[in-house]
């Protein structure tokens, strides 16, 4: 395991470097008039409704899990996600005037960028054992995450009140939580697609990260900061990189976790707002400048923070 601070922040960088770089390729060609806000807006639509959906299908296709083994992991995550969502709506709720900000806030608080980044923060860390709990715990909380996502949007930009009917219809029609019970129903009856099919699913899912990162890095507007939604991008921020990280090890510990799977659960909460959030707020009217700068800043201070929770986590003995 890495607990050297300097070679865990190094891999780091390397880790997030590719998505730093992607960002700042979009604020460029934005700048150069390259690409505007029209081509963002319907980049994200084909990234919401088709390339990221197959790439949640693909993510979770093929892959069969036995989640019993893992239960302890599992439960951290499940339970841990949820109540960070509770918190952070009722925080948000309190402290947040702009209701159509709520949803993006509460996003950064509990959606990870586990599927990715913290695969790969975890392998790093703990090598090739740590696959299976670290996939066991992305597949659980991603479903989640887009769950949890689609009922904080609706609920933040709906103009009037939000019954439990709108919320249902709108996580049973999002195109994402369809990708991944397709994928489980194709996995439960061991469904086998054609090699060509496979093919284009992958060129499609391929494509999503490098469009979404690069329209997000479109939107990101740094004079964010000198007005009143700076709030919001520095406590979502703040929030993810800081208490997020505590609060799950926290819950880790309450249920008995020690050593790699509490280092697991750990690392999977010190990475940025995953990019999804961005298409998914971009897609449901939200605003997109708030979440593409949280999306930044996280995304540099996930180098930082993932690196110093190990060391913290080692120096105490709890891995």
């Amino acid at each position: 395991m890495k607990t050297d601070f300097l070679s865990s922040l190094i891999f780091s960088v390397g880790v997030t470097l590719p998505t730093i770089l992607l960002l700042i390729l979009g604020m460029l060609i934005r700048k150069k008039k390259m690409i505007d806000d029209r081509f963002c807006e319907q980049s994200t639509k084909v990234v919401f409704n088709i390339t990221l959906p197959v790439l949640l299908f693909f993510s979770v296709y093929g892959k069969h899990v036995d989640y019993i083994s893992q239960m302890a992991v599992l439960s951290v995550g499940i339970i841990g996600t949820v109540s960070l969502f509770l918190l952070a709506e009722l925080f948000a709720a309190r402290f947040i005037a702009e209701k159509r900000e709520r949803g993006t806030f509460v996003q950064a608080i509990y959606r990870g960028n586990s599927g990715i980044l913290g695969l790969a923060f975890c392998i790093s860390a703990f090598g090739d054992s740590a696959a299976v709990p670290a996939s066991i715990y992305s597949a659980a909380v991603i479903f989640l995450y887009n769950i949890l996502a689609v009922i904080t949007l609706t609920r933040s930009l709906s103009t009037g009140s939000v019954s439990v009917v709108s919320i249902m219809k709108g996580v049973i029609k999002n195109p994402l939580i369809i990708a991944i019970l397709f994928a489980l129903i194709a996995n439960s009856i061991s469904l086998q697609l054609p090699a060509p099919l496979l093919s284009t699913g992958n060129y499609l899912a391929n494509m999503t990260l490098p469009l979404a990162l690069i329209c997000t890095g479109a939107t990101i507007d740094l004079s964010v900061f000198s007005n009143k939604t700076s709030k919001v991008v520095l406590m979502g921020s703040l929030g993810r990189l800081v208490v997020t990280p505590v609060f799950m090890i926290l819950i880790g510990k309450v249920f008995g976790l020690d050593g790699m799977l509490l280092g697991v659960v750990a690392l999977m909460n010190t990475t940025p707002v995953a990019s999804a959030a961005y298409a998914m707020v971009r897609a449901m009217g939200g605003n997109s400048v708030t979440v593409a700068n949280i999306i930044g800043i996280t995304t540099v201070g996930s180098m930082i923070t993932s690196s110093l929770m190990l060391l913290i986590l080692s120096q105490a003995g709890w891995i």
